[in-house]
């Protein structure tokens, strides 16, 4: 029985945005406190790996805002990633705890928003190269009083536990500048976000000292009603090479010893209700495992359904 080398149960991070700014979509609670339950769930297969075969991922959110002051979310989520022949199984739970304050400056005009993320994610990685992982996360945005203009900067700087096959400590920094544009009188929005990552040891990284890439998210809500009644389209694509990256909107990460090397989602979401929505979201991503010389791709189906309540 062989022992993987690696983890990567965090591929939904790509297009989740379960816990962005809310700049293209904000709604508003009847009282004080605005809540909102978050159930999600993905299916992936893997094409062209010898290490990996399926991946099962169940997670759940809470977020909680008061008035428009500030808030707190917290998510959980349990993967299993089933490797290839000979090949052990991968179990893996992760917590995630989020922090906001929103300011509201005379000089503004708009909305500051300080935030600070938390990770811990722990798994049963018999190398113990992506296990006792720990995640900290600060982010400042803004976003204008008229919803078309949004921007932040973000940083995390992510430390790795030791590693039974790889002898060198490793912590990983990420900057995430990004751009949000809304236009067509608020039914389209577009995001722009950068993905400048340096890894301490790159031993431990594919041999990666620095990777970038650029990560494209736009949506899409039609003016009179579509087929099959959606609410909204979404596509998102990620060009350059990235690794053990840190998702702020998604609130999960990649501790993935392998480098993506793109990435396309589409997705639909619907509201049956006013208080329920319902994501559907289908991608590939591609990645590159230099060590086994393999070049292979995942393929996800993501499914979130989403409880506003009071």
């Amino acid at each position: 029985m062989r022992h993987r080398r690696f983890m990567g149960p965090c591929e939904l991070a790509v297009i989740a945005a379960l816990l962005s700014s809310g700049a293209a979509n904000a709604q508003d609670g009847d009282g004080p406190w605005y809540k909102r339950t978050d159930v999600q769930g993905l299916l992936g297969s893997y094409e062209d790996s010898t290490e990996r075969d399926r991946l099962q991922n169940f997670g759940m959110f809470l977020r909680a805002d008061y008035l428009e002051r500030g808030g707190f979310t917290v998510g959980v989520n349990r993967t299993v990633l089933n490797g290839g022949a000979g090949i052990e199984d991968i179990s893996q739970s992760a917590v995630f705890l989020s922090g906001r304050w929103n300011l509201t400056p005379d000089w503004a005009s708009g909305q500051i928003t300080l935030r600070l993320d938390g990770h811990v994610v722990s798994n049963d990685d018999a190398t113990g190269d992506t296990d006792d992982v720990r995640v900290i996360a600060p982010q400042v945005s803004y976003l204008n009083f008229a919803r078309t203009f949004y921007a932040d900067i973000g940083f995390s700087r992510s430390s790795y536990g030791d590693s039974l096959i790889n002898p060198h400590e490793l912590e990983v920094d990420q900057v995430t500048p990004t751009l949000g544009f809304g236009f067509n009188e608020q039914r389209d929005w577009l995001q722009l976000r950068g993905y400048f990552i340096s890894p301490s040891a790159p031993q431990r990284a594919q041999n990666e000292d620095e990777t970038a890439a650029l990560e494209i998210k736009w949506t899409h809500w039609p003016t009179t009603p579509s087929l099959l009644n959606v609410d909204n389209y979404r596509v998102a694509v990620l060009a350059g090479e990235r690794i053990y990256a840190v998702d702020h909107d998604a609130g999960i990460i990649f501790n993935l010893v392998d480098l993506q090397t793109g990435g396309l989602s589409l997705g639909a979401e619907w509201a049956p209700s006013e208080r329920n929505r319902i994501l559907l979201i289908a991608g590939v991503e591609q990645y590159e495992d230099r060590i086994a010389s393999e070049e292979y791709e995942h393929g996800f189906l993501y499914l979130n359904f989403t409880h506003e309540w009071n």
